[in-house]
């Protein structure tokens, strides 16, 4: 409470829900059933619901990425090394499309990450995958959804842009599917939030242990689902949260698609006073601790870059190209440098205006 949640600095990434062997965190969920609340606001009453369950066994402190993660550490332990280059370690650039055409047309860019799901799950590589699916009531409020059916990856695409506690969908899949071999997409909060479980010295880390692939995405900042959809779009431009079929926000610009069609665009300035306290301290765009990272930046329309870090993400992504999930080409050069650009400001800046 006094290092992170009441500085602002919870990212509701859940790992601490994750690591608690009694079962006693619930914040997130009832700011699902109240959402006059913010996702990590405690109330006297939330916090009477949960106090006898806690036995002060400190797991959700010592997994908290937010006091627990050191990223050198890990990149020691992932790559031998701690990067000197902003964009972290990394073996290859694409630009990458999926070949499916139902997953192309939902996709946010390219399909990318729904495709190397789709690769995983039919070729047996993983027995579940982790992504966020959004609530019809109300309309795109973020959840983690467990999936082991390929035929459900479509539930999972297009980005939310409001936070998700993804790790306790990875712990979901662990103990409510018991599947011991998980891909999960996640942004870089919640990476470090896995990664914490396996290098903190009182880590949970059977976590980290059941994931088999980190597909990473690129991250500029999250907003309050109250502040976004409902102050912003709803009440501010008149547009109801359920008849949104797309959100494209980029580090300039807020397009809003209603019907297939361009209902709003604006500049991202607009947001500035939604942003997340969290997301302003982060440092990580490219999200350094992934197998594969993927956003849209430095692609063309339709495309997705990527970037492989690690030897197992380059077999994935390899094969799926290999087996006709997805078509990739080198990334140019240009587009690398507007990627470095970024990645240079975020982690020397943090979120500006």
């Amino acid at each position: 409470m006094n290092e992170v949640v009441t500085p602002g600095l919870c990212t509701v990434c859940g790992t601490c829900v994750a690591a608690c062997p009694y079962n006693a965190l619930i914040l997130r969920e009832e700011s699902f059933k109240r959402l006059e609340l913010y996702e990590l606001e405690v109330t006297r009453d939330i916090y009477k619901s949960i106090e006898h369950l806690c036995e002060k066994c400190g797991f959700c402190y010592y997994n908290c990425p937010e006091i627990m993660f050191n990223l050198e550490k890990a990149e020691k332990e992932e790559f031998g090394t701690v990067a000197k280059d902003e964009l972290g370690h990394f073996l290859k650039a694409y630009m990458a499309q999926a070949t499916d055409k139902k997953i192309l047309k939902n996709a946010q860019c390219g399909g990318v990450a729904t495709a190397l799901l789709k690769y995983t799950l039919e070729n047996k590589l993983v027995n579940a995958t982790v992504a966020v699916t959004s609530t019809e009531h109300p309309a795109w409020k973020p959840k983690p959804m467990v999936i082991t059916d390929p035929k459900n990856l479509l539930k999972v695409q297009k980005t939310k842009y409001t936070p998700a506690a993804t790790v306790i969908g990875v712990s979901s899949a662990l103990y409510e599917w018991v599947r011991f071999r998980i891909a999960v997409v996640a942004t870089p909060c919640q990476v470090r939030g896995m990664w914490t479980t396996k290098i903190s010295p009182k880590g949970y880390s059977k976590i980290f242990n059941s994931i088999k692939l980190i597909i990473g995405l690129f991250c500029y900042g999250t907003y309050p689902y109250n502040d976004l959809f409902i102050k912003f779009l709803a009440k501010k431009h008149g547009i109801n949260p359920s008849s949104v079929n797309k959100i494209d926000l980029d580090t300039e610009k807020i397009r809003v698609y209603v019907d297939n069609e361009l209902e709003l665009e604006a500049h991202r300035r607009q947001l500035r006073k939604h942003l997340r306290k969290s997301c302003r301290h982060c440092r990580d765009f490219t999200n350094r601790l992934a197998d594969v990272s993927l956003g849209g930046v430095g692609s063309p329309e339709k495309w997705t870059t990527v970037l492989i870090r690690t030897e197992r993400g380059r077999k994935i992504f390899e094969y799926a190209v290999k087996e006709r999930y997805i078509k990739a080409k080198p990334l140019s050069d240009g587009g690398l440098r507007k990627i470095r650009e970024l990645a240079r400001l975020k982690l020397s800046e943090g979120i500006s205006d």
